[in-house]
């Protein structure tokens, strides 16, 4: 069979059957590898732990042999080696069948969703043919409803040799119809195996997924976080510069401390896995569990190579029985690296057996009550991994960063800016300085600000406006999300900015007789300063005004507010105005300098007063010029 070398991706395949039915023994007839590692292995002639071997298939391509104890003892081990695999080879010794770790192997590949693999008959040298017809009636029996039903199943003998070609050629018609794995949320690799090596330091293996992973990349393990360096790569006892995911790769990690890195641990990039002690996640109870499980009830959970004791809380208003299906939410003794997708599978602790499994809808799961529909339906969609749906659920909650955004909806950064884009785009999500949130929700804060704005007009009609962090406050928002809604809503027309204070636009406050007494004495104050007025502060002062009496003035247009201490009355204010007015009448442009001379003042008041017509967009600077706009926006 022909095949384009794109398509030949490395592949992980994984080993699964009971104990004794030569899978050690096929995968070295396999790879000319014998994959214990262990001393007690090999004279106990059992596999304790993760074996390792690779060969190269008639196509060309590349596959990681991934060896797996079948004592129901070494579940655990057989959990944390199963997880990464693309295909599964299922070992059944044809002269004794399918034995009770072949069905809890062939639950847990159900499980885990694992619908690409063989089945190999071993030691069909031991057997007739009438007995092996009967073996293979048995198998499809125990497959039929399985995730490996249409497995090809093949007869071999690993010591005589025979049926190796047969299983060989199957294996790689089988891999050639799975697909590569994708470069999706960033290099990760679940640890399981750590050792060290002399002149080199931390050596972990694994099987990479994600995105690629270089020499020099400097990723974290997690849980913790703890940064690292990769030193090194090795594929097959091959060094590499860069490691593809699909392949199973050796990495000499520097900053690492061995005692400290431990299988179930995971090296990732940033936002490629979410540490959490708490999941969300869909559970289904295999058909012969032994009942439902209760709420509170305690359990092993075992996802990519790392096993944690984790205790069930239901989501759904029904306990799930033996072969049903539900959301839950799993709470975790220690934390975990996990992210949406994953998939996972659950023992009872004692007696040891497997029960159940699925897949996490959510990684970073909050409290959530029980029988909620809403919260069901989130959860669906959140499982569906759809960035347009994760991205409008989690904005419907309020205004979030885009690095939170990236956080609520566990997708990578790349993905989220473009989801973002797109639904800008569509008009369904803004932008406030650096929140984001859903069109609804803007304008839900937008009407509670408007709101506020009421409310406080109406208690105290004297008053002026409120600040934008009082109003933060108010509204339970972030402040400069704030200030950028009050701009907004201050471009429509319906509120009135007056430096770091926010008014509707009606409002007006009304001042006593007294008040109007020191109003004249302000104004008056700052005419007489002619050419370079005093200090707004040394005018109020002067003439027994307050802050609020400034504000009122300006509201009404009696004062000009150049800047936070600068002020003019409005009669200077239109002088000024005019004399700039008249200078580019000569000019198509006009500096700093000849405003300056123009009005016989200072570089300071010169500045003051083009900055003001800069942001009234009566002016424009162009480098040290301004150019004339036009007065369309300045108020009467």
């Amino acid at each position: 069979m022909i095949r384009s070398a794109d398509a030949l991706a490395p592949m992980t395949v994984g080993t699964a059957g009971h104990v004794d039915h030569g899978k050690s023994t096929l995968v070295e007839a396999l790879t000319s590898i014998f994959p214990d590692r262990l001393a007690e292995e090999r004279e106990r002639g059992l596999t304790i732990d993760l074996g390792f071997a690779w060969f190269t298939l008639p196509s060309g391509r590349e596959v990681s042999m991934v060896d797996v104890p079948g004592h129901e003892r070494f579940v655990s081990n057989m959990l944390a080696g199963v997880g990464g695999i693309d295909a599964v080879l299922l070992v059944i010794a044809a002269d004794e069948g399918v034995m009770p770790q072949t069905r809890e192997h062939l639950d847990i590949i159900d499980l885990l969703e694992i619908d690409a693999g063989v089945v190999a008959l071993t030691k069909a040298d031991l057997v007739d043919d009438e007995w092996a017809e009967l073996v293979e009636e048995d198998v499809r029996d125990a497959l039929q409803g399985s995730a490996l039903a249409a497995a090809p199943m093949v007869h071999v003998s690993a010591e005589a040799r025979t049926g190796m070609d047969d299983l060989v050629e199957t294996l790689d018609d089988v891999l050639a119809r799975r697909p590569p794995r994708l470069d999706r949320g960033g290099a990760r690799i679940p640890i399981d195996r750590v050792f060290t090596m002399p002149g080199f330091g931390t050596v972990i293996t694994g099987t990479l997924s994600g995105g690629p992973l270089n020499v020099g990349d400097q990723p974290g393990l997690y849980p913790g976080g703890r940064g690292v360096r990769v030193r090194g790569l090795q594929s097959h006892q091959t060094t590499i510069d860069t490691a593809q995911p699909g392949r199973r790769v050796a990495v000499n990690l520097g900053g690492a401390n061995p005692s400290q890195t431990r299988r179930g641990d995971v090296l990732a990039v940033e936002g490629a896995v979410f540490e959490t002690r708490r999941i969300d996640a869909r559970l289904r109870m295999l058909p012969l569990a032994p009942r439902a499980l209760k709420p509170g009830e305690d359990v092993s959970l075992h996802i990519g190579a790392a096993s944690r004791v984790a205790r069930l809380r239901l989501l759904e208003s029904d306990p799930i029985p033996p072969g049903g299906s539900g959301w839950v939410q799993w709470r975790l003794d220690a934390p975990i690296a996990a992210r949406r997708g994953d998939r996972y599978v659950i023992r009872r602790l004692s007696p040891a057996t497997t029960i159940g499994g699925g897949h996490v809808a959510r990684a970073l799961a909050r409290h959530a009550p029980r029988g909620d529909t809403a919260v069901l339906e989130a959860l669906a969609r959140a499982a569906a991994g759809d960035p347009a749906a994760l991205v409008r659920d989690a904005l419907a909650a309020g205004l979030v960063t885009m690095g939170q955004l990236a956080r609520r909806t566990e997708l990578d950064s790349a993905t989220t800016e473009q989801t973002v884009a797109e639904l800008t785009a569509a008009g369904d999500v803004r932008t406030l300085r650096s929140y984001l949130g859903s069109v609804p929700v803007i304008e839900q804060l937008t009407a509670d600000l408007l709101s506020a704005l009421r409310t406080h007009h109406e208690s105290d009609p004297g008053a002026v406006g409120l600040r934008t962090s009082d109003l933060a406050r108010t509204l339970d928002a972030p402040a400069d999300a704030i200030s950028e809604l009050a701009a907004a809503a201050a471009s429509e027309g319906l509120v009135r900015l007056e430096g770091p204070r926010v008014a509707l636009a009606g409002h007006k406050v009304e001042l006593s007789a007294a008040e109007e007494r020191a109003a004249f004495r302000v104004l008056t104050h700052l005419d007489e300063g002619g050419l370079t007025p005093p200090p707004l502060t040394e005018a109020l002062a002067a003439g027994g005004g307050t802050r609020r009496l400034a504000t009122a003035l300006a509201q009404d247009g009696r004062l000009v507010l150049l800047a936070p201490d600068i002020a003019l009355s409005r009669r200077t204010y239109n002088d000024w105005l005019g004399a700039v007015r008249s200078l580019f009448e000569s000019s198509p442009s006009v500096t700093v300098r000849e405003v300056r001379d123009a009005l016989g003042t200072s570089r300071k008041y010169a500045l003051a007063l083009l900055e003001y017509l800069d942001s009234r967009a009566i002016t424009r600077r162009v480098g040290d010029a301004r150019l004339w706009l036009g007065e369309d926006s300045e108020p009467a």
